[in-house]
């Protein structure tokens, strides 16, 4: 027993025209299931941008809209946190290696200095030879 397969409509056919956010990458809705971290970054970056809904997303990702709504919690809760974060533990250690060297660098410049009118104001007698 063969399947009749639907017959395409042609092009501008009521119900046929897509927007190119909307139609999938394969030109199939995205099989249900766990989402890559990429497929989710970019979803929301098109979600955020303004160039799809979060209709057209679900729809394209294969997943519910609220799963889309729940991918954009997490995405501006991690906004939220990399712009309260501090400087990183590279950050902070340099910035003590960088303090540490400007005192060194004081501290020497402090001594030069001293040296230098000890020996202007303690002339040398010229050694007989």
């Amino acid at each position: 027993m063969s399947r009749n397969k639907p017959q395409p409509l042609p092009e501008g056919a009521a119900g046929t025209e897509r927007s190119e956010v909307e139609a999938a990458p394969s030109g199939r809705r995205g099989a249900p299931g766990r989402r890559s971290v990429d497929d989710k970054v970019s979803a929301i970056r098109e979600l955020l941008a303004g160039k799809a809904t979060v209709d057209q997303l679900a729809l394209r990702f294969g997943v519910k809209p609220e799963t889309i709504e729940g991918w954009r919690e997490e995405a501006m809760a991690a906004i939220d946190t990399a712009f309260r974060k501090g400087p990183s533990p590279e950050e902070r250690a340099l910035a003590r290696q960088y303090g540490a060297l400007q005192k060194a660098f004081t501290d020497l410049a402090i001594r030069h200095e001293l040296a230098t009118r000890y020996i202007e104001s303690h002339p040398r007698k010229p050694r007989k030879s």
